[in-house]
């Protein structure tokens, strides 16, 4: 997952100017207008929008994109072979490292160079991502949804707010006061007593953060035994997976509602919970498959699956079958706000949130982010890595009075968890540095994930 929404507020706030033209107000104004009106339509009507769209993308695409043509081609398809939604699984999965062979070819011919924006992904699994967007446009697109998003969850952007993001400086002010931005770079003992300070004088109605950053302040609030920050409504989490024993720490720590947004810089998928928490995909957006380790779709419930996107705002450069490396939960359930958009049950993460046992298993990374939180307080942040299989390395950063006894408790909580299929050596580290964006990874992954799948 990655900071689309993250930039998407930086942009706001620092460059307003781009919601000064013309061209990008109407561009936000009418995409705005479009889903407050298209988010109650039905399931019939909003599938029949995605088969009009799906088929719009693929004729663009196989006129204008050479990869594209070629792809068709090969396989002895027109877009006009997509009759309908199911259609699309015709086509083959778009990877990451088919993009970084093919970077010239999947950008459309049609437009003009000074229209094309070269943008990367944030790299935190060690592989940054290059791939062209339209200049300008994406953005004012991405706040209307962004403004959708954010009215679920009771808020506005003019809201009094707390903006915790991968910043260079500490702390800054925008919107005339009115938000808060703090560096995720510098919550750290030296800073989070100047930051709470500041956050309580803003009286924020809502925090918009990254999981680990607010995991971080909420830890140091209970450790400290502040007052709690009883004005704040919401807490926004984006940009990395929120894990349940997260969510449940800031909602005892805040007493406020956790909200949670999912955004791909790739522009390939789109959603966030409502006003009842359950997690929606924006079928305007794009289509969203999940499938399994083998590449069928995923259709039992409660079952996971990397999340696959077709984003319809892509046409410079066209995101078709896409695979994210994201995980989400299947389910059929519907939920009682009304809206007849796809729902997960959960966002687990990226399909590199697994360890890899002894005996060559995969196991997911949630069978065991709780057990640092649960063993012992006096830790104040953790990481886990792996570089060989069945062994796993757990990074820690401690307090004082951490002792042999906290690292036996630990080691005895994951023995209990994962059994003889892993040893765990326990080292104490200064610091755990953030990606270059700011964000934190919960594991350091170095073994070649898809030759266990």
């Amino acid at each position: 997952m990655h900071t689309m929404l993250d930039r998407a507020l930086n942009n706001y706030s620092v460059n307003a100017t781009a919601f000064k033209t013309a061209w990008y107000y109407n561009s936000f104004r009418k995409t705005y207008k479009f889903l407050k009106k298209s988010q109650w339509w039905g399931r019939e009507r909003l599938e029949a929008y995605q088969l009009q769209e799906l088929r719009t993308l693929l004729s663009h695409a196989y006129a204008n994109v050479p990869f594209y043509k070629e792809l068709f081609d090969s396989l002895q398809l027109k877009p006009t072979d997509i009759k309908e939604l199911a259609d699309l699984q015709k086509l083959p999965f778009l990877t990451k490292d088919l993009i970084r062979e093919h970077l010239g070819e999947i950008k459309a011919k049609n437009y003009p160079e000074s229209s094309f924006e070269l943008t990367r992904t944030g790299g935190s699994t060690g592989y940054p991502l290059q791939f062209y967007k339209q200049k300008g446009v994406w953005l004012t697109r991405l706040m209307a949804y962004t403004k959708v998003l954010m009215g679920w969850a009771g808020c506005s952007f003019l809201d009094r707010s707390v903006f915790i993001t991968g910043r260079t400086e500490p702390w800054k002010y925008q919107l005339f006061g009115r938000m808060l931005v703090l560096s995720s770079f510098y919550m750290n003992e030296e800073h989070l007593p100047d930051f709470i300070q500041k956050i309580k004088a803003v009286q924020p109605k809502y925090i918009l953060t990254y999981p680990s950053a607010i995991t971080l302040l909420a830890t140091y609030v209970n450790n400290h035994k502040i007052d709690k920050f009883l004005g704040v409504k919401t807490v926004i989490c984006h940009a990395e997976t929120l894990y349940e024993w997260q969510r449940k720490l800031i909602e005892d720590t805040f007493q406020c509602n956790v909200h949670n947004h999912y955004g791909l810089r790739e522009q390939a998928a789109l959603g966030g919970t409502c006003e009842y928490n359950s997690f929606h995909l924006f079928p305007q957006y794009g289509i969203t498959e999940l499938i399994d380790g083998k590449g069928n779709p995923v259709t039992k419930e409660g079952e996971v699956g990397e999340i696959v996107g077709t984003g319809f705002h892509t046409y410079h450069f066209p995101f078709i079958r896409y695979r994210t490396g994201d995980l989400g939960v299947y389910t059929t359930e519907k939920c009682r706000c009304g809206r007849a958009f796809p729902v997960v049950k959960e966002i687990k993460g990226r399909v590199q949130d697994f360890v890899v046992s002894k005996t060559h298993a995969l196991v997911p990374l949630t069978r065991i982010h709780h057990l640092v939180a649960e063993s012992s307080q006096q830790v104040k942040a953790c990481q886990f890595y792996q570089d060989t299989e069945g062994e796993l390395v757990l990074r820690l950063v401690v307090a004082p009075r951490y002792t042999d006894a906290d690292s036996k408790k630990i080691h005895k909580e994951f023995h209990k968890i994962l059994g003889d299929g892993f040893t765990l050596t326990i080292c104490i580290i200064d610091c755990i540095p953030l990606t270059n964006r700011g964000k934190f990874q919960f594991l350091v992954q170095k073994l070649p994930l898809n030759s266990y799948r």
